[in-house]
């Protein structure tokens, strides 16, 4: 006991104005968490215990009763204002409680008053020289009661008389075990904690403090029964009560039971303590959840691998550590599972294993797989992960004499044969169709509808920004800042790789959402300091608004779900023909991760080169960039035959007009004998030798007979021809320039002709298709445009990130 009172915060005790020989807790008016301020209505004693009502419960009653508005019903004064709790007598000095709050007298100097002096007026009778203080006469015998008895004949506070009375109406009362068992008369703000034993007080204090601690509003009358069951109950510490919820707690006491045990289990508790575990509590080493290592057969291995996550936890900085643990451990199971089933000894001697445990394990591993109980990446990662680990424990020298793993064999190890072949991905990353993108975006009311305006903002930018959603959630007060030149950038921390202030440019649009949060924000929490605010913050247990979300997930995946389906064009074939139906989109693959994702093809679509693409996305290697915007090879040669069947050449006339598909030489050919331009692809030998660098004309495509275009190229002829007359334009006005540059520069007549009649016989192509040859036309070429890399051999000094965030209404 004397331990837990040690650990006890003295501030928090001052707070509940406690005291060990009263034992009783007094809620203050002034705290974020546990504060109760007072009921507005004049007059009226109470507390407000429910932070969502504006008054108490009784003059909530009798407002309900009225049909006044809630503004007019606060001014009206309270008829009868009682005191609260027990009050003393109003005689100097009278230590006894009055009988009635009217009356004013305890029951000696009202009889005094009545009988003897013959009843005063009460001045008169407070300043007679016979009127003197008067001793109190002990305290109620209800062990849980802290009142005053009410007369020298009865052992008992006044309201609990009366309670005598009923009680004794019953044929089989016992007077001792009531007066052991029964409730305390509590005011509005107090808790009375009499009757418990010693330990068990010090306990609940830690544990309401650990609560508090954790930012959870608790209400007087949540603890009061769970006190008066634990004194009914005789219950001496709380490691006792191991099943609350069978022994007839309520869900809220069984949480507040285990929220303390939880606390009183960490009181002192040490990492050093917590590694000898099977169990380990992650809370102790500063991350969420629990470790089992308990899945681990073989004693000597599960020991190592304890030894093991010990040593490599301290590098594991983002909150997925424990999660990558647990695989860890998973994949370490299997292999101590194969060790029993395979080894006679059932794998508990170390010195024992050797080569053919290990090829036993990858079998298991690939029968795993192929009967559909481990995935292809699973199988792999796995492996990975125990190769690792086998490595690992000849480092820490646990293989040694005398160590966990005495004498285990170097060929207990997984070699680089061994590892299974990289699982093919045919899919362009994990991101979502434009059509589900614009239609989530239409919907963004139903999801502050149905959660709040936090998960809203917190979508907006995981799909604005391409962050991960630990990024987004955790952002600060202050995440928007502005660089010189006036354009925004938000200031987020890479968790995942430990890399903290990190800047990304984003749009005004964005900037503006983030705006409207930080100002609701600060309207929500005015008097917490900017600095320790957080953008997002969570709804509950955050009195302060420090405290962030912890995830959105169940709230994005409600909503998700809630939607409409998203139909999508899908062409399937149908009796030798090609035809594009209407089919729904999986809403199993709309996730917050997914908009990262998203991101990446978008700024990959609009051009964004890999190497700025890798900076957007924080990567530090470009080939994890490539892997959120690949397009799958089957689908890009298929929708490139499609493509190809619409081609032109500089004068538009139309190409390969009966083309179906390309030969496989042929796809070849086109990938080496061409190189992309700003509106086409240039087949011209020496520029594509020098990898687009060596244009003999100049970058004037449309001139060049080595020059082709073909249908995916249409938004950039058209963009390009916009460009032409905007230059005339400019140059036709007051522009000064020397005549032979102005000439140099201006767009001849002859190039702005043959783009727009380019244009018009593309679109003239296009037109004539049936509206099922035009959707699948439009789906190639939005397949074909992913991840278009264009070399424009001029690049362009100072040129802004496009801007794709999709479009969305306003919240």
């Amino acid at each position: 006991m004397e331990e837990i009172v040690r650990a006890l915060d003295e501030g928090f005790l001052e707070l509940l104005s406690w005291d060990w020989e009263r034992r009783v807790i007094t809620f203050p008016r002034e705290d974020p968490v546990i504060g109760l301020p007072d009921c507005p209505v004049p007059n009226c004693p109470l507390a407000i215990t429910v932070a969502t009502r504006p008054m108490c419960g009784g003059c909530m009653e009798r407002w309900r009763k009225t049909e006044l508005l809630l503004d007019d019903f606060l001014l009206i004064p309270k008829a009868v204002s009682r005191g609260v709790g027990q009050q003393p007598c109003v005689v100097g000095q009278c230590e006894r409680p009055r009988t009635t709050a009217a009356g004013l007298l305890c029951n000696s100097h009202h009889r005094q008053r009545v009988q003897v002096l013959g009843g005063l007026g009460m001045e008169a009778f407070l300043a007679h020289p016979k009127v003197i203080g008067l001793a109190g006469l002990g305290e109620c015998k209800v062990v849980a009661c802290y009142l005053d008895r009410a007369s020298r004949q009865d052992p008992y506070c006044k309201a609990h008389l009366n309670r005598l009375r009923r009680a004794r109406e019953s044929p089989v009362f016992d007077e001792a075990r009531w007066r052991r068992t029964d409730k305390a008369i509590c005011t509005t703000r107090e808790v009375s904690l009499r009757g418990l034993p010693d330990r068990l007080v010090a306990e609940v204090l830690y544990g309401l403090w650990a609560r508090v601690q954790q930012g959870y509003k608790t209400r007087p009358e949540c603890l009061r029964p769970l006190y008066d069951r634990l004194r009914a109950r005789r219950t001496r510490t709380l490691e006792t009560v191991t099943d609350p919820a069978g022994a007839g707690f309520s869900r809220e006491q069984v949480m507040m039971i285990r929220a303390a045990q939880t606390a009183l289990r960490r009181l002192n508790t040490t990492p050093e303590a917590e590694r000898l575990k099977d169990v380990w509590d992650m809370a102790v080493f500063g991350h969420p959840g629990s470790l089992p290592f308990t899945s681990i057969v073989q004693e000597p291995l599960r020991e190592a691998v304890k030894v093991w996550v010990y040593d490599d936890l301290p590098r594991r900085r983002n909150k997925n550590a424990v999660h990558h643990m647990r695989a860890v451990v998973s994949a370490v199971s299997l292999l101590s599972e194969s060790l029993r089933l395979q080894r006679p000894d059932r794998g508990m001697v170390p010195a024992a294993w050797g080569r053919g445990d290990i090829v036993a394990f990858c079998n298991r591993l690939g029968h795993l797989t192929a009967t559909g109980t481990l995935s292809a990446r699973r199988r792999l990662a796995f492996t990975r992960f125990v190769r690792r680990v086998l490595a690992r424990f000849h480092t820490l020298g646990l293989t040694g004499p005398g160590q966990v793993l005495e004498g285990m064999s170097a060929d207990f190890s997984i070699l680089p044969e061994d590892m299974p072949d990289e699982p093919e991905d045919t899919e362009a990353g994990r991101d979502l169709p434009e059509e589900v993108l614009r239609q989530l975006c239409e919907h963004f009311d139903e999801l502050e509808a149905m959660s709040n305006a936090e998960t809203r903002v917190a979508v907006e930018l995981l799909i604005d920004t391409g962050r991960r959603p630990d990024e987004v959630l955790t952002l600060g007060y202050d995440c928007l800042q502005q660089d010189p030149d006036g354009s925004f950038v938000l200031v987020y921390d890479n968790h995942k790789a430990y890399r903290l202030g990190r800047r990304l440019p984003i749009g005004t649009e964005t900037a503006a959402t983030i705006r409207r949060q930080q100002q609701r924000v600060r309207e929500r929490f005015p008097r917490t300091e900017p600095r320790r605010l957080t953008l997002l913050p969570r709804p509950r247990t955050n009195p302060e608004g420090t405290k962030p979300f912890k995830d959105i997930s169940s709230a994005h995946r409600a909503w998700v779900d809630s939607l409409p389906d998203f139909l999508l064009p899908v062409i399937t074939l149908d009796a030798g023909e090609h035809v594009t139906r209407p089919v729904p989109f999986d809403k199993a693959k709309i996730f917050p991760y997914a908009y990262r994702h998203c991101y990446a093809q978008r700024h990959a679509d609009a051009g964004v080169a890999p190497d700025v693409l890798k900076e957007l996305m924080d990567h530090r290697l470009i080939t994890t960039t490539q892997g959120y915007y690949r397009v799958g090879a089957e689908r890009r040669r298929e929708a490139v035959d499609r493509v190809t069947a619409l081609q032109f050449d500089r004068h538009g006339q139309r190409v390969w007009r009966t083309a179906k598909s390309l030969l496989d030489s042929e796809h070849v050919r086109r990938a080496i004998g061409e190189v992309a331009t700003a509106y086409g692809v240039c087949r011209e030998p020496s520029n594509v030798a020098a990898g687009g660098h060596a244009c003999p004309l100049r970058f004037r495509c449309l001139g060049c007979e080595h020059f082709s275009t073909d249908v995916s190229y249409l938004p950039d002829l058209e963009a390009h021809l916009a460009d032409l007359l905007r230059s005339r334009e400019r140059l036709m006005s007051a522009f000064e320039a020397d005549e032979w540059a102005r000439a140099q520069a201006m767009p001849s007549e002859q190039e702005i002709r043959r783009v727009r009649r380019l244009i018009q016989r593309v679109k003239s192509d296009l037109d004539d298709l049936t509206p099922e040859e035009r959707a699948q036309i439009e789906q190639a070429v939005s397949l074909v445009r992913r991840g278009r890399t264009v070399l424009l051999g001029m690049p362009r000094v100072g040129q802004p990130l496009p801007d794709v965030r999709p479009p969305r209404t306003a919240p």
